[in-house]
């Protein structure tokens, strides 16, 4: 078989009627925001509108107790959204809330260090705040001693450091999700490696 030069394969290409098929969008959305119009939702109807989970959870930001006005309301539910938003492409479509839920599927306690020892200082930050974010939903918990007080140990950068304990909403959340078949605790039981 003989090569063509680049320059007549690029020819070939630019005159030939190729039309490439349609990608179809292989979002994994949150069952939170599945069949939701963010643009619909206000500060007067977001109780009948929002899953009950998630009008809990903007409820406190709502008058008389908080501040927000209905656009208000909207950019933090689509902030939120792309928290929970993935897509297929397993290395930079998941967002940061299922990577932790998937690296923690496992349901062992850890740290973030120990669960991402390759990333840096302002990486860890952010996956730091999106735990926060996790332990508001109730899917992972700070571990405590029976007197309250945080039980941390010595990661990576010689600092203490929270360990995590993940909780059972967080496996629900990933099949909810259709990230059921990443389950770490499912592989395991199944004989598959897990990644």
């Amino acid at each position: 078989m003989q090569a063509l030069p680049i320059e007549t394969w690029l020819e070939e290409l630019e005159n030939t009627e190729y039309l490439p098929l349609p990608s179809s969008p292989n979002v994994f959305q949150s069952y939170r925001f599945i069949d939701l119009d963010i643009s619909q939702v206000t500060v007067e109807n977001y109780a009948e509108l929002l899953k009950p989970s998630l009008a809990e959870q903007v409820s406190i930001f709502i008058p008389p107790s908080g501040s927000f006005e209905t656009p208000d309301l909207q950019r933090y539910l689509e902030l939120v959204c792309s928290y929970e938003t993935s897509t297929a492409d397993l290395v930079l479509g998941l967002s940061l809330a299922d990577q932790i839920r998937i690296t923690f599927s496992d349901m062992q306690i850890s740290t973030i260090c120990d669960r991402y020892p390759e990333i840096g200082l302002a990486e860890k930050r952010r996956y730091r705040c999106v735990a926060e974010y996790l332990i508001r939903q109730e899917e992972l918990t700070k571990l405590r001693d029976p007197n309250g007080k945080l039980i941390k140990k010595i990661g990576n950068m010689q600092k203490a450091v929270v360990l995590y304990k993940p909780l059972p909403k967080l496996l629900e959340s990933l099949k909810k999700s259709g990230l059921g078949h990443l389950i770490k605790k499912e592989l395991l039981k199944a004989g598959k490696p897990a990644s």
